[in-house]
């Protein structure tokens, strides 16, 4: 917002993903990526019900019904922490009740020195676990999730509900922001099995070098030589809100 009018700013569809748990997994255990957002949306409707009279029709909603539809991309067992698509198979074969969170990463901000991010929560069945296998590319599931009840997004006060990084797998703030941290040419290549492998760390936020360049909140005067203290700048995750 400047001094002249009102900045329209829209709501950035681009970081919203799925996260889900199994029914089997214990209480300690955090959330897993169910894929990268590919074409993903949800509705949100309610039973309405029309009664008829001579002037106009009165309308008013019943019950409730929540389905949220997630293009998951299909991971390599063994890879990685999870293999989504041996999971998502035995939930549908077993008609069992998963574990589903939304989480949308553009509210990524940090709240009393720790980052959190809002994410809906909602215990889903899966009707129908389609398989594509299109030529030359990954294979995916576009499955329609059927939220039991009511998905939870904000409190009673209207407040969104937050994850912070200890819900999540390892390195899941970092890895959604980033997708892979900086590596040297001596830390990436073929390992002994001739697969693509890595000895870098995954946290780069402090591997660059300070001397390079003007400190964070300071700016270089003209003709000066020297860093002059300047009003910092909001980064768009310490001011997201929704």
């Amino acid at each position: 917002m400047n001094n002249e009018k009102s900045t329209v700013e829209a709501q950035s569809a681009d970081k919203v993903m799925y996260y889900y748990k199994g029914p089997w997994e214990p209480i300690s255990n955090p959330c897993h990526v169910l894929g990268i957002q590919g074409a993903s949306s949800g509705t949100n409707t309610a039973t309405l019900g029309t009664t008829q009279t001579k002037q106009a029709n009165i309308k008013d909603t019943g019950s409730i019904n929540q389905q949220r539809v997630v293009n998951v991309v299909m991971t390599k067992g063994g890879n990685v922490m999870t293999d989504v698509a041996r999971d998502l198979y035995y939930i549908w074969e077993h008609k069992l009740t998963m574990l589903l969170w939304r989480v949308d990463w553009n509210t990524l901000r940090t709240k009393n020195g720790k980052q959190v991010v809002n994410a809906e929560f909602s215990e889903v069945k899966i009707s129908a676990l389609p398989e594509t296998e299109a030529l030359n590319t990954a294979v995916a599931q576009n499955v329609t999730f059927e939220v039991t009840g009511v998905a939870r997004r904000y409190d009673e006060q209207g407040n969104p509900f937050v994850l912070g990084p200890e819900d999540f797998d390892s390195g899941m703030f970092s890895a959604v922001v980033k997708f892979y941290g900086f590596t040297k040419p001596t830390e990436i290549g073929a390992g002994s099995d001739g697969e693509l492998t890595t000895t870098a760390s995954t946290n780069d936020d402090s591997k660059g070098d300070a001397a390079g360049t003007v400190p964070m909140g300071q700016t270089t005067q003209a003709g000066s030589g020297s860093a002059a203290p300047s009003t910092p700048s909001v980064s768009p995750a310490s001011s997201a809100s929704h």
